[in-house]
């Protein structure tokens, strides 16, 4: 899968890898404030890992249990369909973590797998690892539980779109949160993310106003 692993004790003295770990304490810290114990002992179970542009993180079906922080890229979260269709769930950008939460909790197989959109740096967790710090310090269950409350938000966000919104308001919504995704994530996995072909996006493209230059 082209990856390549990087113990976090060392890369901490490595000036042009201890920016990713930085990016993952300042975004842990906007909920949290840890002490340099505390945020040692949390980026001990993190490991960098590089992946190349479309590599494959994991599969549907396997019983990996990680929790990504992606520092740098851009990653699909997807499932399989029984006719073998895949349907885009989600994107993760810098900054986002993902992680199968509930199959992790229950350790069951995962139904989604994640693939690389661009050549991406992540900080990769086990999920075993993680829940065991909640008994060494409070502060690591407050992580625990912002994590779930970020998840959770961005599930339901994401099932009230495809419930309650057209295509069109869909696309005009991924647009205005996501305007830099457009020309990085190709045509068909955001028709494939917004739940129609890409016929139908193409479509739908012709129907809005083409911005104006700026």
């Amino acid at each position: 899968m082209g990856k390549m692993l990087v113990s976090p004790l060392i890369m901490m003295y490595k000036a042009k890898d201890y920016i990713y770990y930085q990016q993952l304490r300042e975004k842990v810290s906007q909920k949290v404030t840890l002490s340099n114990s505390q945020w040692h002992r949390l980026a001990s179970i993190f490991k960098l890992q590089i992946f190349r542009d479309r590599d494959t993180i994991v599969l549907p079906g396997d019983s990996i249990h990680e929790i990504y922080f992606t520092c740098k890229g851009l990653l699909r979260v997807y499932y399989i369909s029984e006719e073998g269709k895949e349907t885009n769930k989600a994107f993760i950008v810098e900054n986002q973590f993902a992680t199968p939460l509930a199959a992790s909790a229950l350790e069951l197989p995962l139904i989604y797998g994640v693939e690389t959109l661009e050549e991406s740096i992540l900080l990769v967790a086990q999920y075993r690892d993680f829940i065991q710090l909640f008994d060494e310090d409070p502060i690591f269950d407050r992580i625990g539980r912002y994590l779930a409350e970020t998840l959770l938000i961005r599930k339901e966000l994401r099932m009230r779109s495809l419930l309650q919104q057209t295509a069109k308001d869909r696309y005009i919504d991924f647009i205005c949160q996501h305007p830099q995704l457009a020309s990085r994530i190709p045509q068909y996995h955001i028709a494939s993310y917004l739940g129609i072909t890409e016929v139908s996006l193409s479509r739908l493209r012709r129907t809005l106003p083409t911005p104006a230059p700026s």
